[in-house]
């Protein structure tokens, strides 16, 4: 699935999968991650693992090639109709689901389709980033083998909208909506090159080669997703050959692994960036003055030189420098301590007592709950934070910094919301989808819009947004989003980061693409090298 999705994660790593004293398995692969998921269909989970995983399990009706074109997947040919407003799709007969639980495997049919598209739509489907499936009105089954998908208006790119992931109707057609505690959440059934067998409440799924695959069957039987509680922790475990892949390579970790000769590295641009959330519906966070003070407290750039090596940018607003839809001419807030006592003074806040922390006009001190995740950058997401917490406390706020399991914080941060301010980062497929996360009607639970942003200026700008065809026309709009969003400060908005996935070179054929990490997993071999770990 392509969706904006929650990087920061945590979980345990126990080998439960597979052995803790090592010869190298050579029928299967490990690869690290750093979030402890607790769904597993593609949907419901907010995390970019969630996102990569799915890519194993299930197949849309198209994929992206690697020179932009749409290639063949679930659905064998297509035709665009009625100008874009309809597309035919005729299916593979040779895709299949996943055997269930009784054995029996289903072929793939129109109704599949049908259903997924139903329940992508509903308004009780816990899918945190459905708005980007706006622009479908409805599927119907035409014949055995084709299926039509329309369109809310004329399309100039139709197949982009049908990139996403097809679930079973033999499974799910009796289904109101799609639930992130439900059967199918927890133990998935796709059509993938893999199929799923177990997980457990350590973080780990074990997958096994779907022999029967459409496309072809995988040269490797299994593949183990583990989870880590620190970044440097799986970046060792894969030095010393405890896993064969990881997915992401801290910057401060990065000179480590390249200087390992065993190890290849992957480069790629997720299209991502690191912010602080602000809860625009508690308190002072209320204030716009507020939120931008406390942008203008803290120095990005002395904490990017400290944390990252410098390797990496200094972001103005909610969109990766590297997306057409960012604009240049919105310049990133100073570190200014003066500026931000006195914004913070107009808003009536002051040390009445000369403790240093000030309070409301009622007398109230001023402390700011912060929700830490501790993810798979828990040491360095530590450090940032202290760091934040001096900041705020030279200009008078004073932060309750409160450390919590990846598990933990979804819970009180997304669904609850339940916290002042929090620390994060967004990894897109599209760099301008972010209707998601500052639509007002996403400010649920659940939702990405998990700072409770609410502006009605903003919310027509992107259902104008997502309803033009003209691309000039989405760029101003877009540029006009990224200039009132940094006004409005519902984010402190960080830096961005060259990200990098790393293999031991036993793994070979591999190609990595940010958003289908696995997309040519048919194709990955393994060697018989590196025999004793």
């Amino acid at each position: 699935m392509f969706s904006n999705s929650l990087k920061l994660s945590v979980a345990i790593a126990v080998g439960l999968f597979t052995p803790a004293v090592f010869a190298v398995d050579n029928s299967q692969i490990v690869y690290g991650e750093t979030t402890r998921l607790d769904s597993y269909d593609a949907y419901t989970v907010h995390e970019a693992p969630g996102q990569r995983l799915g890519d194993l399990l299930f197949d849309s009706l198209v994929e992206v090639g690697a020179g932009g074109e749409y290639k063949p997947s679930l659905a064998k040919s297509w035709k665009v109709e009625d100008g874009g407003t309809a597309v035919l799709f005729e299916l593979q007969t040779s895709a299949a689901w996943h055997p269930d639980a009784t054995g029996k495997s289903e072929p793939v049919k129109p109704e599949d389709v049908v259903t997924t598209i139903r329940l992508l739509l509903s308004n009780q489907s816990d899918i945190p980033n459905r708005e980007r499936f706006s622009a479908i009105k409805n599927a119907e089954k035409v014949s055995d083998t084709s299926v039509r998908i329309f369109f809310t208006r004329a399309m100039v790119d139709p197949l982009k909208a049908t990139l996403f992931k097809i679930i079973p109707h033999h499974l799910l057609g009796a289904a109101p909506s799609l639930k992130r505690d439900s059967d199918f959440a927890k133990a998935p059934i796709g059509t993938g090159p893999y199929t799923f067998v177990k997980a457990n409440n350590q973080g780990e799924v074990l997958l096994s080669a779907n022999k029967k695959y459409f496309k072809g069957a995988p040269a490797i039987e299994r593949i183990v997703m583990k989870s880590f509680a620190d970044q440097s922790i799986m970046a060792q475990s894969l030095m010393y050959n405890s896993l064969d892949m990881i997915t992401y390579v801290s910057p401060r970790d990065l000179g480590e692994v390249l200087g390992d000769a065993k190890l290849s590295v992957i480069p790629y641009d997720a299209l991502s960036f690191s912010f602080f959330g602000l809860n625009t519906d508690r308190g002072i966070l209320k204030d716009k003055r507020v939120r931008v003070a406390l942008s203008h407290a803290i120095n990005r750039q002395e904490m990017m030189e400290a944390f990252f090596q410098s390797k990496g940018r200094l972001i103005s607003g909610p969109f990766p420098p590297t997306s057409w839809a960012y604009n240049l001419d919105v310049k990133t807030l100073t570190f200014d301590v003066e500026r931000a006592k006195k914004m913070l003074k107009e808003t009536g806040l002051v040390d009445k007592n000369g403790d240093g922390i000030l309070e409301t006009p009622a007398g109230k001190e001023i402390v700011l709950s912060f929700a830490v995740p501790l993810s798979g950058e828990s040491e360095m997401i530590k450090r940032i934070v202290l760091a934040y917490q001096g900041y705020l406390e030279a200009v008078g706020v004073k932060l309750d910094l409160q450390f919590m399991d990846w598990l933990v914080w979804k819970k009180k941060v997304l669904e609850e919301h339940d916290y002042d301010i929090t620390i994060a980062s967004w990894s897109f497929d599209d760099a301008s989808n972010i209707t998601s996360l500052f639509h007002s009607s996403s400010a649920r639970p659940w939702g990405n819009n998990f700072v409770m942003y609410k502006n009605s200026e903003v919310d027509s700008l992107l259902t104008e947004a997502d309803a033009t065809n003209d691309p000039d026309k989405r760029r101003a709009i877009y540029h006009k989003l990224h200039a009132i969003l940094a006004d409005d400060a519902p984010y402190t908005y960080l830096w961005t980061l060259m990200h990098h996935a790393a293999h031991n070179t036993r793994v070979s054929g591999v190609r990595v693409e940010p958003f289908s990490f696995f997309k040519h997993i048919v194709s990955w071999q393994l060697e018989n090298k590196n025999v004793i770990k």
